[in-house]
């Protein structure tokens, strides 16, 4: 694969993707029942075992530009070097043919992955009269620690700040799994390996849990009697879910000494002449892309890997499997005709979620120049300076811990029409709602260190619960707060037998008749965030305005002329606008109209003030070169004032965990289809089926300025396909 980044327009880049994955699942299960009186003993016992073999992700080799090789020098940022506004183009350096750096990669090899699962159960369903029947059981479950079959997986020891090996480096060179400048740079770099006897770690860097025991109780009670009338169900228990081994896999395959990129740098500090950044911005260029930068990247250098360009990602040894609690309550109740109304209610506590704890997560401009009263430093560990874990070798360094918990309530209500005279259909709400921290992977909820935040912004006792519910116990957007689905099939009454045409011949019967349509669909709501990237009315420099939002929904349709076409529209919520869309002082131009008068937003950029304004042909340029933005001045130890953005650490801003509930959106399907018996087993059914039946479009959910645009559809257009089945 190879990639060039870093132009105005889009990257160029021509990929042979190289992934592969393979899996053998084996299951071994044996249930006995046995009846005893009043009692059914239940038995059981479970043996899995899980192979994945797993080629993991490529990286692709790259060529990067930017604007240094045709920019200029700006004097005010003194020895880092850093370029003049408004000039120097990405685009003027890849004709030049002036990459700021190359890199190319050491693909990480093939995985081999077992996990095995060991179970037995025992129950005892009791029926104490005609109406009451208990439930109750254990199960106990053994989860040996998952395990890379060639040990080709990292742990880490985090006080001695190194990375533990399955192996030792030697077999790793041996065997092909790393090379000798690998090892020789990241050394250099001050990276230590260690064993896992060395670390404390176990043999396969993973412990196993063979003591997990799984209690669970229900009762069922029949108010009038056995198969009569209402019934009142509930029940506790404990269950088990081992973490995914992709989970695993997926974030530790990037780690070094596994898979690594050599780099050579015109802009990082490690690789220039001088030690400081930015030597592309100094000096000619000498190596022009395409005609001599064919051996350019020294991979047998000591210099050829820098600073933060490598990664670290390791399971806690004793990660426990993740744990749920549910209970579970049910009142069902009979109806005419053939008929059941059931409510219900469940409530879920899960903890020992996977959760990554991004330990050297790099703290904000902001942040540092607080904490130290200095600006951000230039030269060989530019790159890493602002990490707090480790400032020296390593980039990111995330450890998969047990730290994740959740809870969700869901109320549900379900009327079941059972099939009968040609009819049966289902409808059902669910009013929900759910608090998650943790166990879906990378994709959210990431835990970040004490040491991220400006000096009164450490969240508790700074200890790593207090971050974790300061930064990530919010609602879970995986689901939306109700829903409602329907379901049902009815026979068309055409046909012998039938309503219409009943007296039919038997031809006219076989191409008129027996035609049933079945359909199903939802209508329901998700969870929307709102943004949080300003920070007025919230900061000690006192700029900007912040109060409460207003959800209007349909209130006030808009016209949005910002991008050059004119988008319809309505103002959902409050959420921020330029001022200078709304009535440009140069012109009267209201660019987005139909915003109310009495608008204002949730909150506004901490720099509201234009300043002394200029207008050239009806262009609007504020006096004020901060306008509109949220940076700060920070006064640094030597005197010198700082203009940094704001951010004085994750998830501080008052709205970052604020959600809304979407639109409704709805959408059905349906299916007209038909049996034709041909002889005893044989049939042949024909379907015409109907994706989004109504063709309902559907508007999506608003934007992060409050403003629900109708331009582009929710939903996908309906679709019709037709198809023939013949089984035998």
């Amino acid at each position: 694969m190879r990639s060039i980044r870093g132009r105005a327009g889009n990257s160029l880049s021509a990929t042979q993707r190289q992934w592969g994955s393979g899996e053998v699942i084996l299951s071994v299960n044996e249930d006995l029942t046995k009846t005893m009186g009043r009692h059914q003993i239940m038995l059981g016992g479970r043996v899995g075992y899980e192979q994945v073999a797993v080629l993991p992700d490529r990286s692709a080799d790259t060529e990067s530009f930017n604007n240094y090789a045709t920019g200029l020098y700006d004097p005010t940022t003194t020895t880092n070097y850093g370029v003049k506004t408004d000039t120097g183009l990405a685009d003027a350096d890849l004709f030049l043919g002036a990459a700021s750096g190359y890199s190319v990669h050491l693909q990480p090899g093939t995985e081999r992955w077992r996990a095995e699962q060991y179970a037995l159960y025992l129950q005892d369903d009791i029926h104490l009269n005609n109406k009451l029947t208990i439930n109750a059981g254990l199960r106990w479950e053994a989860l040996p620690a998952p395990i890379e079959m060639n040990n080709l997986v990292n742990g880490f020891d985090l006080a001695n700040k190194a990375v533990v090996t399955g192996k030792p480096v030697s077999q790793l060179l041996s065997e092909g799994r790393t090379t000798q400048g690998i090892i020789t740079n990241l050394q250099n770099l001050g990276v230590t390996f260690e064993s896992t006897s060395q670390a404390n770690y176990p043999s396969h860097i993973m412990n196993g849990d063979y003591h997990i025991f799984e209690p669970r109780v229900g009762a069922a009670y029949s108010v009038f009697g056995s198969g009569r009338g209402t019934v009142l169900r509930g029940g506790v228990g404990r269950y088990t879910f081992p973490i995914p081994i992709r989970s695993i896999y997926a974030s530790t395959a990037g780690d070094a000494p596994y898979a690594l990129g050599y780099t050579q740098s015109y802009t990082a500090g490690s690789q220039s002449p001088d030690g400081l950044n930015n030597y592309q911005l100094r000096s000619p260029v000498t190596v022009v892309a395409g005609s001599n930068s064919s051996n350019v990247v020294n991979t047998a250098g000591t210099t050829a890997i820098i600073p933060g360009a490598f990664s670290e990602a390791f399971v806690n040894p004793n990660m426990p499997p993740n744990m749920m609690w549910e209970t579970n309550a049910t009142i069902e109740q009979p109806l005419k005709p053939d008929s059941v109304l059931r409510l219900s209610y469940v409530y879920d506590y899960s903890d020992n979620l996977d959760q990554e704890y991004e330990l050297n997560n790099a703290m904000s401009s902001y942040a540092w120049e607080a904490k130290t009263g200095t600006t951000a430093p230039g030269g060989t560990y530019s790159g890493v300076a602002l990490r707090p874990f480790d400032s020296h070798a390593y980039g990111t360094v995330n450890e998969i811990n047990p730290s994740g918990w959740s809870t969700y309530n869901a109320f549900t209500a379900n009327y079941q029409r059972l099939y009968k005279r040609g009819l049966s259909y289902q409808l059902s709400y669910v009013k929900r709602k759910g608090f998650r921290v943790g166990g879906n992977w990378t994709r959210d909820t990431n835990l970040y260190p004490a040491g991220d935040y400006a000096p009164g912004f450490v969240p508790g006792d700074g200890s790593l619960h207090a971050l974790n519910r300061a930064q990530n116990y919010a609602i879970n957007s995986e689901f939306g707060p109700q829903s409602i689905t329907f379901n049902g099939i009815v026979d068309i009454p055409i046909g012998r037998g039938k309503k219409f045409l009943t007296h039919s011949s038997r031809l006219l019967d076989e191409l008129i008749g027996g035609y049933q349509v079945a359909w199903n669909g939802s209508v329901w709501q998700n969870w929307m965030s709102v943004s949080s990237s300003n920070w007025g009315g919230d900061n000690p420099y006192g700029g900007g305005s912040m109060g409460k939002i207003q959800v209007y929904k349909h209130k006030y349709p808009v016209t949005d002329c910002s991008s050059g076409n004119c988008l319809k529209g309505y103002l959902w919520y409050n959420g921020f606008i330029s001022p200078v869309l709304l009535n440009n002082p140069c012109t009267g131009a209201h660019t987005i109209s139909g915003v109310p008068a009495s608008y204002q937003a949730y909150q506004t950029p901490i720099n509201m003030d234009p300043g002394a304004y200029t207008c050239t042909n009806g262009t609007f340029k504020a006096g004020n070169a901060q306008y509109l933005n949220n940076n700060v001045p920070v006064t640094l130890a030597n005197g010198q004032v700082s203009e940094v953005g704001y951010s004085p650490g994750p998830s501080t801003n008052p709205f970052s965990r604020t959600f809304l509930p979407t639109p409704w959106f709805w959408s059905a399907d349906a299916s007209l289809f038909k049996v034709f018996p041909i002889h005893d087993q044989i049939n042949f059914r024909i379907n015409v089926d109907a994706f989004n039946v109504f063709n309902v479009q559907g508007n999506n959910a608003p934007n992060s300025n409050g403003i629900q645009y109708l331009n582009v559809s929710h939903n996908t257009p309906r679709q019709i396909q037709l198809s023939a089945r013949l089984t035998f």
